[in-house]
């Protein structure tokens, strides 16, 4: 297990506020999916610790509704995007198990603020979930692979 996801697993219990994230209904998730930050934890997710050059991530992400997000200038896998937001967000909330989730996803920090206001997320993402570090760590990755 990375250092990143250690990290994201021992924070997760003081960041994450169910019932305040059923309340605001995924405002978060409406603007667009959260990313994994992390290729090990990606791997070891959905291809049992196998990792894939790109264009072999490319042929198998389809089968799994994720693409790859290339916001950053590096491809990035992510669940799929619609006008209304993630691909996997349901009246019931997130289709993903908590612990399939994106990196982003499980590090966003709930704000209350969120709920006094018409529409969009207040929630924050801690520095080491970023786009930034995601691009990097991507980055490195596909450079070894």
């Amino acid at each position: 297990m990375s250092l990143l996801t250690k990290t994201m697993m021992s924070e997760k219990s003081g960041s994450q506020d169910l019932l305040l994230c059923r309340e605001c209904g995924g405002r978060c998730c409406q603007g667009s999916p959260g990313i994994w930050v992390d290729p090990e934890r990606f791997f070891t997710l959905f291809f049992s610790g196998q990792h894939l050059t790109l264009e072999q991530l490319r042929e198998r992400l389809p089968e799994l509704g994720l693409v790859l997000w290339e916001k950053t200038g590096v491809p990035i896998p992510a669940p799929g995007s619609l006008v209304n937001g993630c691909a996997f967000l349901g009246i019931e909330g997130c289709r993903f198990a908590v612990s399939e989730r994106p990196c982003q996803c499980l590090a966003l920090v709930p704000k209350q603020e969120t709920l006094n206001q018409q529409q969009g997320c207040l929630c924050q993402i801690p520095e080491e979930f970023s786009r930034e570090v995601a691009r990097q760590r991507w980055q490195d990755y596909w450079q070894t692979v």
